[in-house]
């Protein structure tokens, strides 16, 4: 009686449903991999947002410069180097100040009393170090300030 019962317990625990070790390895496995990829992709989302970050930030910084250059027609811009630090991030802009030709010499002969003179303004904002450096660069156009006479300047602030 004894063995008949040792017996049908051992059948019983054949019948039983359970995992063998391999099934247990393998589903650790896949979860393992399943939390590789998960990780992966989110330290990638977090880089690209702190790039887009960066690229914001030296965006705004590039418009901001420009706004300068161009809310005044009687600023006065200068080729211009300078650093910035916004948003956590140290930047570094140049500014360039390229006249461009509005008419040919050909025109200036015939047209003597047009004064006005066309510059290109290009803004180029960079950061990160120097092995990995990005930029980003804005240009537009500006009417140049008419050129005027100091003396007749003088004058008239001389008078009462």
């Amino acid at each position: 009686m004894l063995l008949q019962r040792s017996r049908r317990q051992c059948v019983n625990a054949f019948k039983q449903r359970g995992f063998t070790l391999l099934e247990v390895l393998v589903a650790m496995t896949l979860i393992g991999f399943g939390l590789a990829v998960a990780f992966t992709a989110v330290s990638g989302t977090a880089r690209m947002d702190e790039k887009m970050t960066d690229h914001s930030a030296a965006m705004a910084l590039a418009r901001s410069k420009l706004d300068e250059a161009l809310a005044n027609s009687e600023f006065v811009l200068a080729n211009d180097y300078g650093e910035d630090h916004y948003s956590g991030t140290d930047f570094g802009y140049r500014i360039q100040l390229r006249p461009v030709p509005i008419l040919s010499p050909e025109q200036h002969v015939r047209i003597r009393t047009f004064k006005r003179k066309l510059e290109k303004i290009d803004i180029e904002v960079f950061w990160g170090s120097k092995d990995a450096r990005q930029s980003y660069t804005l240009s537009s156009y500006r009417v140049s300030p008419l050129e005027t006479n100091s003396a007749a300047i003088n004058s008239d602030v001389a008078r009462p």
